[in-house]
Formats: C-alpha cells, structure tokens, sequence
C-alpha cells in the first residue's frame, strides 16, 4: 500500500496570518488602553483596524489556498518522493522549476498526469518540478516556497526542443510567455530567480556513448553571451581525444552541429529573452547547456532552416532519441547555496519589532497622557488661585475639581497608576502637596447669622388693651415660625412691650399675656416643646421710640422673638466665644 501524501498536513512557510492577527490585536490593545483618543474616535479607528485586517486575512487566506490548488499535484508527488527526507535536507537540496519542451519525454516515467510522466524527480543531489504550463510558473513557484518552508526554487530551466517548432516565430512566442511567467514568479516570491536553458537537439548518428551535456553557468547572470564559445572549445577538446577514426568523425560531426546550434540559440533563444521591447523582465540567464538528444529532427525545425539559409548545407534527418531523456544536472552541480532564515524565525523576528513598535506607540501615548493629566491639575490649581476670596460660588466650583484630582491622585498611589498613565512616564505624585494646600487654604463663607429678633407689631396682632390673637393675625407670625423650624435646637424668648398709655401695673400684664398668646401659638404651630419657649412682660419699660408721638408709640407697642443657643450646646464653647454670647440686657439666662 502506498503512503498516503502528507503535502497539507507538512504545509509550512511564512505564518502571514498569524502575524497579520498579532499586529492587529496588538494595535487594538495600544488604540483602546493607552492612546489618548477620544472614545467614539478610538471605536471608530477599532472597527477601521478590524475591516483591515478581516479584508487582509480573507486575501490572504485566498491566495494561500490558490497555491495550493495550482501545484497541488506537483508538490504531492514531491512530497511521495521525500517523504523519508528531513526537513533540514528538504530545504537545502538544490529545487529547480523545470517547463518548456517535452516535459514528458525529460521526466518520463508511467503516465500519470496530463502530459504523462511523473511530476518531480530526485537524483543526484537535486529536487526537479515538472511545469507543464509556464502560466502555472508563478503559483507553483509560490507553493514551492510554502512546501520548503519559506525557501524559494534556486533556479528556473526552459527546455528548448527546435525540433518540436514548425517555425522560429512559434518557437519565440513560447519563449516570450515563458519569460513572463519568471517575471511575474519573481515578482511574486519578492526574489530574483536565476534562468537556465536546456536545449535538447540531435547532432549527430547515435553511437553506445551516453549523450553529455555541454554547457556553461555561473552564480552571476550572463550579459556576454561570448562565454558560451567555451562550450564550442570543450566538444573540440573532445574531438582531440578521440581514437578510433569512427568515433572521431562522430564526435567532429557533433562538435560541428553544436558551434552551429549554440550560434543559433544565442541569437534565436537568448535574443527573444532578452529582448529589450518587450515589456516583461529579461530572463536572468545564469547558464545554458546542449545535450546531443531530443526528439527526431528534420530539415524543418527552426535551427535547421537557419543553418540552410545562412550556409546553403541541408542537415540530416535523426532518429528521436528514447525517453527519459537526461535532466541538466550540471546546472544543479554549478548552483551556489544562498543565504536563508527559517520563516519561523522571520516571523518572530518581525513579531519582536512589532512589539517594540507597539510598545513605543504606548510609551508615546503614556507620556501624551501624563502631560496632559499635569496640564489640568497645573491649570486648576491656577485657576483657583486667581479667583478672589470673595467670589465664594466660583472658588467653591474650582475647589471641587481641586478635590476630585487630589482622590484620583489617591487612587493612583493606592492601586498603582492605570495603564495608559504607566510605562514609567507617571509623574502626577509630585502634584500631591499643592493640592493638599490649595485644598486646605479653602475658607468657606460664615453662613448668615440669623436675625437675633423678629419684632411683630402688636396692633396688627391684638385689638387694643387686648390679649387675645385677632383672626387672621398670624399670617404676622408666618416669618418667625419659619425662622424657629429652621433652628428647632434653640431656644426662644418671646417679650411683650407696650406704650406709656395706661398705668405701669396694667401694662405689664397686658404685655405678658400677649406674649404668652404668641408663645402658646408658636408651641402649637412648631410643634416644639413648650419647655423651650421662655415669655417675658416688660410693660413700657424699654420703649425705642418717644411716647410723645403716635409713631413713637406705635413702635414701642410690640412682641420681640429671640432665638438664643441651648445652654447645652454654650457649655462647649470656650472662653473666649463665652464673652461673645452673653445676652442682651433683659434677656434670661439659661439655668
């Protein structure tokens, strides 16, 4: 039974979804704790971080996918092949993309794809991918760096077979969109991928020899095609060694064809790489070599037709030669082995500079915050300075936002200083003692002493020589009652007066009783115990007017309401505020 591919399970490379995920969270933690936006504007930047990155991992979820799809067989009959490979091994062995002509016949093998043959081989210390249609160049090139963690092909081959070509023009057509496809393969892996011809062309009868291919590379792309007569150079040195007479004039025939060959490919094949006017990149051309095997050959192919036009000699017809035809290992052989990282390790890396990029967006933010946590304390400390004592509503308005910093400030020595205030750029301790003094400076206004008597007219109390409260008098003693229920632990003195008229002893009575009337209806009225009402007749001995006058007299005829303190309450009072309670003359003190 065979093994079962393993190619999705192994699928490595760049993990771009995961760092897209972390570089988002991360900015949506730095936007919402630490960056001093407002917080519609922040939710508004929020929501624009997660469309980004919900459209980008789509994208990219998409592409990945497609990469697999496009090279899905290649890469699983690769991975059949190096199933017993390490993956260390895997991705340094030499991987080289091979299209172009006769892909079935180079690969050979039972047929098992749409142009026959297999699809990947390995041999001599190298990794060959088939591509049957050089517009796949790009996706299986993409999926190849994915299968090989992150490492991309080392080179591209284009096979040339003239033989397979009605005519030259069809032939630079095909090579035209196979030096797209390197171009597009190149720009999508980010990379310059080195390019590599194989032409396979009969030139000479077949002999017992194995086919050897000739053929130059290099590390460097190849802007002189001159070095290419070195190839010419190399089948003469074998003409030279050549014993038998048969064997040589086989091997002249051959070194003959392939000066003629090489010739017609540097000016046919690389011409149409190179070609300036059209509008792909060049092809990176980093070697070439020939191999005396290919298809059957006739005077029809595009280099036989050259040759019959320039020199006027037909060349022969050859026999195909039989499958599989031999890979240009030399190209694999000359391969230098670049530099490479694990996209495991790129990828923390560029996590590690993510990280310190976030951290100092936040360190910037926290430092931004603070400075402007400073700037409000520093501004209403400043401003509370200026405002006059006397300007009691707006000191008191300054001295609540004095109070509300100085427990934020608390909260923040206590529980440490919140996030977006933190990364070592808190500095608002320091405003502690200025608050605590601009906060204890505050003197609140005295409140408004209430009126130490409330005098009533009696006329409008009491019918003359009357003692009896007249109906609809006490809307008179409406003010006093409220004054009394506002101050319900004093207590009350209630003193009658009246004129001269009459005699002394009438007089007194009289201005008893009426204020006993008006104690009697305060109790009732107040609800306060009658046991804090204290009533005093004084008759006309303490007028404030001349009795000589109707006025005089109308003002000495009244009822005088004193709140005075609990005798409870001027016990704690000390020495000194003793001497600024004593009662006026006349008043009863407490017992």
């Amino acid at each position: 039974m065979n093994r079962r591919p393993t190619f999705a399970r192994n699928w490595l490379g760049y993990p771009s979804r995961s760092v897209l995920t972390f570089a988002a969270a991360l900015a949506l933690a730095v936007l919402f704790a630490v960056w001093p936006f407002s917080r519609a504007l922040a939710w508004a930047f929020g929501v624009a971080i997660v469309v980004v990155w919900a459209v980008s991992f789509a994208l990219l979820t998409w592409l990945q996918a497609g990469a697999r799809r496009a090279g899905a067989s290649t890469l699983a009959e690769l991975e059949t092949l190096t199933a017993d490979l390490p993956l260390r091994l895997r991705t340094r062995m030499p991987l080289m993309l091979v299209t172009g002509d006769a892909l079935a016949e180079v690969f050979g093998g039972d047929a098992c794809g749409a142009g026959g043959g297999r699809h990947a081989h390995i041999g001599n210390g190298a990794l060959w991918l088939r591509v049957d249609r050089p517009q796949a160049l790009p996706s299986v090139a993409a999926a190849t760096k994915a299968w090989r963690d992150g490492r991309a092909p080392d080179g591209i081959v284009l096979c040339v077979a003239p033989a397979l070509h009605p005519g030259e023009e069809t032939l630079v057509q095909k090579l035209r969109v196979a030096r797209q496809a390197a171009s597009d393969a190149a720009r999508l892996l980010r990379i310059a991928l080195p390019g590599y011809v194989a032409v396979y062309q009969r030139l000479a009868r077949a002999t017992n020899d194995a086919p050897t291919w000739y053929g130059v590379a290099s590390a460097a792309p190849i802007d002189d095609t001159r070095r290419f007569d070195e190839v010419i150079e190399a089948a003469a040195d074998d003409v030279s060694r050549c014993c038998s007479g048969a064997a040589m004039a086989a091997s002249a025939a051959r070194a003959a064809s392939l000066a003629s060959v090489v010739s017609w490919t540097k000016q046919s094949v690389f011409g149409a790489l190179a070609d300036a006017r059209q509008p792909a990149s060049p092809w990176r051309l980093h070697g070439a070599c020939w191999i005396d095997c290919g298809p059957a050959s006739d005077a029809g192919n595009p280099w036989a037709q050259a040759v019959r036009s320039s020199s006027s000699v037909a060349l022969p017809s050859f026999d195909a030669s039989p499958p599989p035809w031999p890979l240009p290992q030399p190209l694999a052989d000359s391969l230098i082995p670049r530099a490479w990282t694990s996209p495991r390790m790129r990828a923390l890396a560029h996590a590690v500079a993510i990280v310190a990029l976030g951290a100092a967006l936040a360190v910037c933010a926290a430092a931004k915050n603070n400075q402007a946590l400073l700037s409000r304390v520093a501004a209403d400390l400043s401003r509370f300075r200026m405002i006059p004592a006397d300007h009691h509503s707006a000191r008191r308005h300054a001295l609540d936002a004095l109070i509300a910093h100085r427990d934020e400030l608390d909260r923040h020595a206590r529980s440490g200083a919140p996030l977006r205030l933190s990364f070592g750029m808190y500095r608002a301790a320091a405003l502690v003692p200025a608050l605590d003094a601009a906060i204890a400076s505050y003197q609140p206004p005295a409140p408004p002493a209430p009126p130490s008597i409330v005098t009533l007219d009696s006329m409008s109390l009491f019918d003359p020589g009357k003692a009896l409260l007249k109906d609809g008098s006490t809307r008179a003693i409406v003010g006093a009652l409220e004054l009394i229920r506002a101050h319900p632990h004093k207590r009350v003195i209630v003193a009658g007066h009246t004129d001269s008229t009459g005699t002394a002893s009438g007089n007194l009575q009289l201005s008893l009783a009426r204020a006993a009337a008006v104690r009697d209806w305060l109790a009732d009225a107040s609800g306060i115990p009658a046991t804090r009402f204290a009533i005093q007749g004084y008759g006309d001995t303490r007028p404030i007017a001349a009795n000589d006058t109707d006025a005089g007299r109308a003002r000495n005829r009244r009822v005088e309401i004193t709140l005075i303190p609990d005798c409870r309450d001027a016990a704690a009072a000390s020495a000194a505020d003793a001497d600024d309670n004593q009662f006026t003359p006349g008043q009863p003190a407490c017992s």
